[in-house]
This record gives structure tokens, sequence and C-alpha cells, in this order.
């Protein structure tokens, strides 16, 4: 789930509004509050969501980042989260977790507030920084059919909506500039709120020219109040009246004279604190102290933002303020002398260091351009913030530094390498390693050697997103692991680079087939003592569980992954690359014990990764339990689409084990449908095996091929396996070997060692793989009895029902139905017409017809009676 900052989902802090039930939305669905700048959206909506009650309601700050329909859905269902009870939820972090396809997001969102325990309302602000067609698709879709919540959007222009239709039709509400503008009795109440004293014409006359607009009026009556206060003192209550015959009328003279001449009135210390502040996006009371060199930071913040003009309260721990943006950018574009702008930075700077905030820090280094306290932050900080998960961010800051900043400073240059790789990233990471290692020539020592370390990880990552583990783990012999060495180094996060190494050795030795040496790696990285999360620790559990699963070990495995996935769920990690060896051992788990379906869920999540960039090594792993899955439920030229799904691998250097591994199960597809010239050529390819796993692999190709002296003599080799899978297929294959021999009695025999190993594990996969040859020997082994009589009566009824009269006519899909496919067709079943089937699903009626056709394509049918008649006989539905 991404990480968002907490004042995404913080509604504006609500004072001194003044009572406008006129605007109260009508009985709509969805309301549209369209309207430019200064109008009061934002506190017209923040207003409608208190009044909603506490926990009813869920805001969303929309930004430019989520302008993209996984971003904009998860973004939307973390800020429902807090607010829909556990059970809608738990649903809702599937969607803030990516794990649904880009179509299926706001059904998904529909459906868990179906199951929210009160009313909700949502409000999304500043929709206009969202121009992505299929989340405004969406969105339509919605307001055609009524959602269960209420749903309030902002925004500075009109949506891409069909709005006359929707309006027409009662489904869409609309508040505009015009609905908004204050009338004379309103903003006679906004003046007494704020205290100040004008006449009926006077005011009349102020509300005319401004055509009522709220922050105009806002800004007038704070000057306005300053003269008035200068009058009592002066007794020139003629300056008032002056002051208000003097506003210009036209509108957009208006905005400028409000937005400069207005504000260059205010007092030179509210302006000078104003401009002072401005340089950060985030303030509180003791950072603006810090940077005005002031003692009432909190008081003005405070007092400002209860006018609802300069700036904004926000619901971020400590008390927090936001300047308005209009504000803040006229205050930033305001011309002030470089050194002056660079020490504000530099205090900010220097203030967000010394409370803990590095990321913050080294924002306002390169904000500031100061690259020498850019590149100690980032060579002290970078490290650790990547570690924990904020690669992203540190990635955005950094891009912004210039070429020549980055050549002079090889921490900068470091970092960004680092982040991108830890984002499964390798653009430019090659230039920016040369760069960095260039830079290091001319700076101190202690420089130096931290930016030796982040170089030293960047260029293992980078090699192993190309599949070089070779130049992965070379790439860690010159780096320090001894404690001494790396406290010296001053760097946050420094005694997790035995973590990383190891972990990376571990999954190295995993993917190579040596599992003893991975167990050795993989459990010193788990077993190291961190404060905090360190995604390289989670890498080396995810493949710790899969070790497990390798070894056979299926609870204890099991155990791991799921403790993997709940810390990246909590830390909004689940689409890291690092979670995908848990994922893998999940669904291997489904698998191993019997399942089918249930492993689907997992292997969607391995999806999402792999369609990130995935690494080779990840690629063809997950290639391979996909195959296993398809086969598993009899669909075999699936399964032989799903190896080859890693597609062109032409640059890239795989592990030599798990090619191999991923050959071998090619080939044993191809042997299991007859095609046995193809299986020869890649047994061929393949050459002599280099691991007991890939002996017995290629062993059982040929004894499928027909092979049994070539068979045996490969089996003879394998030295005797020490962990339970081994010994559970080995003493398979014996059985088949003894079988294929005419041996029964041996058959029967190896049959018995290989139920009691499996038993303990309730690993089943092994012996459905093999069911046409295993099935009668397990009624006999059953009959002579067994030491495993239940594991193996179990296995039978497995066996027996995978088998149904009639299976073995009925041929498999060649080309499967994907999952969405299968729901199209169950709602195909039913007496709904597109129309509506595309109101359930919340897509349009042309995706439907799209699924339509693929259906009527894969089945053979020519209609919608013909396709369900058909993938009833194939057992699709």
């Amino acid at each position: 789930m991404p990480r968002f900052a907490p004042e995404k989902f913080a509604p504006p802090v609500v004072t001194d509004v003044v009572d406008r039930p006129r605007l109260v939305p009508r009985a709509a669905p969805v309301t549209v509050v369209a309207a430019t700048a200064g109008w009061g959206k934002t506190i017209f909506a923040a207003s409608w969501l208190e009044a909603a009650g506490p926990g009813n309601g869920a805001w969303v700050s929309l930004e430019e980042t989520d302008d993209d329909p996984h971003a904009f859905w998860s973004a939307v269902a973390t800020g429902l989260m807090p607010v829909v009870g556990q059970r809608a939820a738990e649903v809702l972090r599937k969607v803030a977790a990516g794990a649904a396809d880009v179509e299926d997001l706001p059904g998904a969102v529909v459906a868990a507030l179906r199951l929210a325990t009160r009313s909700t309302v949502l409000v999304l602000d500043n929709l206009h920084e969202i121009r992505s067609p299929r989340v405004h698709e969406a969105l339509v879709r919605l307001a055609e059919r009524p959602p269960p919540f209420r749903l309030l959007v902002t925004t500075r222009r009109d949506p891409p909506w069909p709005l006359a239709r929707l309006r027409l039709a009662g489904l869409v509400a609309e508040v505009r500039a015009a609905d908004l503008a204050f009338r004379t009795d309103e903003a006679a109440d906004l003046f007494a709120r704020l205290g100040v004293g004008v006449t009926a014409a006077q005011l009349e006359q102020l509300v005319e020219r401004t055509e009522g607009w709220p922050a105009g009026l806002r800004l007038v009556a704070l000057h306005l109040a300053a003269i008035d206060d200068a009058a009592v003192e002066d007794a020139s209550a003629d300056d008032l009246d002056a002051a208000v015959r003097a506003f210009s009328g036209q509108d957009h003279s208006v905005a400028g004279y409000l937005l400069t001449e207005v504000l260059d009135r205010e007092s030179p210390g509210t302006i000078a604190f104003l401009e002072t502040i401005s340089v950060v996006d985030l303030v509180r009371g003791d950072l603006a102290d810090a940077l005005t060199g002031r003692g009432d930071g909190s008081r003005v913040l405070a007092d400002l933002a209860a006018s609802h003009l300069f700036v904004q309260a926000v619901g971020r721990p400590g008390r927090w303020y936001r300047l308005h943006r209009l504000i803040a950018d006229i205050l930033r574009a305001r011309p002030a002398p470089r050194r002056e702008r660079r020490d504000l930075h530099r205090r900010a700077a220097e203030w967000f260091r010394a409370h803990d905030m590095p990321l913050d820090a080294l924002r306002s280094a390169v904000a500031g351009e100061l690259w020498p306290l850019a590149a100690e932050l980032a060579g002290t900080h970078a490290f650790k913030l990547v570690l924990a998960g904020r690669a992203r961010a540190v990635e955005g800051t950094l891009t912004r530094v210039p070429r020549p900043a980055l050549a002079a400073h090889p921490e900068i240059t470091a970092s960004l390498a680092l982040a991108r790789v830890a984002l499964g990233s390798d653009t430019e990471v090659a230039t920016l390693i040369d760069l960095g290692r260039a830079g290091s020539a001319d700076v101190a020592a202690r420089r130096a050697a931290r930016a030796a370390v982040l170089l030293d990880v960047s260029a293992s990552g980078l090699a192993r997103i190309a599949g070089d583990w070779e130049r992965a783990l070379a790439a860690y012999r010159s780096l320090p692991l001894e404690p001494d060495a790396l406290a010296a180094l001053g760097m946050a996060g420094a005694e997790a680079v035995p973590v990383i190494v190891a972990n990376n050795r571990g999954t190295a030795a995993l993917w190579a087939g040596d599992l003893g040496a991975a167990e050795h790696h993989l459990s010193l990285a788990v077993g190291i003592h961190l404060d905090g999360l360190a995604i390289s620790q989670l890498n080396a559990s995810a493949y710790h569980a899969l070790l497990r699963c390798e070894r056979g070990e299926l609870d204890a495995a099991e155990a791991e992954a799921l403790r993997v996935v709940g810390t990246a769920v909590d830390n909004g990690l689940e689409q890291a690359v690092q979670c995908v060896g848990a994922y893998l051992t999940l669904a291997r788990v489904v698998l191993d014990r019997g399942g089918t379906d249930e492993a689907d869920p997992w292997l969607d999540r391995v999806a999402d990764v792999v369609a990130l960039g995935a690494e080779p090594h990840v690629r063809l792993a997950a290639a391979i339990v996909l195959a296993e899955r398809r086969e598993a439920a009899g669909e075999r030229a699936a399964a032989l689409l799903a190896l080859r799904s890693p597609g062109d691998l032409a640059g890239r250097r795989p592990p030599p084990g798990l090619r191999e591994r991923w050959m071998a199960a090619e080939a044993a597809l191809l042997a299991r449908a007859g095609r046995g010239a193809a299986a020869r050529e890649l047994l061929e390819r393949m050459g002599r095996p280099t691991s007991d796993e890939m002996l017995l692999a290629a062993a059982q190709v040929h004894l499928l091929l027909g092979g049994l002296p070539e068979a045996a003599a490969l089996r003879a080799s394998a030295a005797a396996a020490s962990h339970v899978r081994g010994q559970v297929v080995g003493g398979v294959f014996d059985t088949l070997l003894a079988a294929a021999a005419g041996d029964e009695d041996l058959a029967l025999d190896r049959l018995e060692d290989a139920l009691v190993a499996a038993a303990p594990w309730s690993l089943r996969r092994p012996f459905l793989a093999e069911a046409p040859t295993v099935a009668p020997l397990l009624g006999r082994r059953i009959e002579i009895g067994s030491g495993a009589a239940a594991f193996a009566v179990d296995l039978q009824e497995r066996m027996s029902a995978s088998q149904p009269a009639g299976a073995a006519t009925t041929p498999a899909l060649t080309d499967p139905l994907t999952g969405r496919e299968r729901t199209v067709l169950r709602y195909l079943a039913s007496t709904l017409s597109n129309a509506e089937i595309a109101a359930e699903l919340y897509v349009s009626v042309s995706t439907v017809k799209t699924h339509q056709r693929a259906l009527y394509r894969k089945l053979g049918a020519t209609g919608r009676r013909e396709a369900v008649k058909r993938a009833r006989l194939l057992r699709e539905l």
C-alpha cells in the first residue's frame, strides 16, 4: 500500500465560517463544486463534511501524483479506511495495495462501502489535478449508478463528465462560483465575525465590486480591519471610507489588486512572516520561529489560520499549517536576494535535521541549492531512507539536482542511483555510478567512504536487475562489514550493510539451488537485529520462507510468508519486489497441498510486482509457479504458455540453476503432451544438470519419453535428499521407475517411503502430478497397510475427484480464460443485459462486449447461450 502523508486526508480546520444554508447540496448522490481559486470551495466542502458528523466522512486532497487510476483509487481507499468499519476496511486495504485490476478498482471501492457500518460521505478536493480519462470514466459510472455513499468533489474547472445529462437525471448537483459568491447579508456576517465595522452602503459597494468573491472579501476585510484600528487611534475614520471608494471593480484588476496591493498593504511584520515561511510547504510554530527569528510563530499561525486567508491548519501531529497555494505562489515569486532565500532554506534544512526529519531536510537543501549540505544529508540519511521504503521520495527529490552538482558531490549521485535501483529501475544508474566514482576522488576520505558504500550497493542492485548474480555478489566484496568500520562512516542505517550482503548471498544461493548456503545466509540476514523496517531484511524473510517451501516445510513456510505480508501491508510495501518471495511461497504452498484456485490471489500479487519491471529471476520463478498452477488445473497448453511468458531474456543472465529448472519444467510438459522431439531438444540444450534436484527432473523427462535406462542412470547419480521435498519427490520417482521396470513390490515400498515423508506436511502435489500411474499403486498400498493411511486415503479421494466420468474426453482450452472473463461469463449465464452487467461491474458496455467477444472466440461459440453451454461442458462455469 502506498505511503501517504497524513495531511492528505485531513480537511482544513473550519472556524469563523459564515452559515450559508442555501448552499447545502441538493439531494443528489454526487455534488460538484466548480469555481476558480479563491471562491471558498475547500472551506465549503470542509463545512459540508463537518455537518455529516464525526467519523462519518473522509477527505482526500488530490495532487498531481494521484493522476493515475491505481494512485487515485489507492488514495481514495486509504482515505476511506478509517471511517468505514473493519470489514469494509479490509476490502479497501486490497484496493490501496493495488491488488485489483484497474477496471475493477471503482467496483471494489463500492463493494467495500456496501459493508460499511455507517452512512459515509467522501470529499475529493482539487479534482482538477486529475486528468486521467480512465479515472473520470469510472467516476461518471459511479454517478450513473449511485454508489452507497455521498460524494462531493471540488474543482477549478468542469470535469470531463456529461454534466447536463447527469444534472437532468438528478444524479449530480452543481455548486458554482455564482452560488459561492457572498450576498450582502452573508458578507455582513463575515465582516462582523472578523471585527470589521463598515456601513451598509460600504458593504454593498464592496460586494458589488468584488462580485462576492469570498477570498477577495476576506482579504479586504483584513485590510480594512487594520485601517479601522488605526482610525480609532488617530481619529481619521475617513481613511476607511477612502479605502472602500478606492477599491477597483474590474474582474482581473480585482484579482490583481487583492493578491498584490492588498497583500502589500498588510503590516510589514505579517508580510515578512509570510514571505519567510513560504520557503517550506508545511510549517509549525517552532519552525516558523527558526525561520523568522521571532518567538510568536504558533500564535501568528493560529491567528492567520482562523481567518482562512493565508494559511490552513492541517491534521498532522504537532499542529502544522500549510500556506494557501495562491498566496505561497505569489510570495515565492516575489523578488528576493538569492543569498536570503538560500539562508532560509538552510535554516529550514537544519531545523528538519535537528528534529529527525531527514527527508524534509534534504528537500529544503535541494530547493535552496545548498549542495554541500544536500551532500551531507544524502550521505548520512539516504541509505536508511531507502531501506525504510522511502526510495521514491528520495528519487523525486534528487532528480532535481543539476548535473554539475551531481558531478561534484558523489553522495548525492550515489543516493540517486541507490533510490532508483531500490525501485527496480536501471535508468541512468550505470552513468550515475560512474559519475559518483569519478567524483569520489576529489572529496574527503569519510565522504568518499560513504559514497563507496552507496555506489557498491547500487552496482550490485544494477547487476541483479540484469540477472547477473556473479557481478552482483562481486560488488559486495569491498563493503565494510565490521561494526567499528560501519560506525565510523557516520551513516544512518549502516548497521544494515551485513544484512544486505547476507540477504543477497542467500537469495543467489537459493536461485542456484544451493539450499544449504541459502539457509546459512538468509538466516543470518533475518537474525540480525535492526531498529525499524529494512526492505533488505524483508526480502531475506520472504526468500527464507520460499527456502522452507523448497525443502517441503509447508507450515513453517506459510507462517513466515504471512508475517512478511503483514509487515508489507503495515508499511505500504505490498507491491515492492522485496515481497515477491512471500507471494511465491504462499502460492506454492497452496499447490503443494493440492489446491488450485486458492493460489490465484497470491499469483495476482506476483503479477503486479512483475508488471512493475521485475528482475529476470523473479520473472522465471513466477512463470514456473504459474505453470504449476495451470498444470494442476489440467490446463497443459496454458501451462506451456505460462512458462514462455517471461519473454525475451536476451542480455539478461538468470541464475543457471533457475534456468535449468525452467527448462526442465517445459520439457516435462512437452513430454506429457506427447511432443517427445521438442522435449529431447530442450534436454540437450540444458546439458548436464548441475544439482541433484535437476538430475531427478531430467530423469523424470527421460522416463516420460520411455527412456528407462537413461532415467535409471541419472537417478543413480543423484545423491540422497536431506529435506522433505527431496525425499518425497525422490520417493515418487522411484515408485514410477520401479513400476516401469515391472517391479510392483519395490514400487509399493518406495511409495510407502514417500507417503510417510509427505504426510506430516500434507505435501500432496508430487503424488497428484503422477496420478495415472500412482493411483492404482496407492489403492494396493492402502489395501496392504500404510504408516500414513489417512494421508493415502485423502490422496486417493483427490485423485478420484480429479478424474470425473468423461473428463478424459473433455479437452482443456488452449487459450485459458482470464479472471475477468470468468466473471463476465458468470453474468452471461444470468438474464442480465450487457448494460446491466456493465453497471454491476462499474465498467463500460464496450468493455463488456470486448470480454464477450473474447469469450466467444476462446469457447468456439457464436452466441451467448452457446458460450454458456460450451463453458459448462468444459467445466469453466
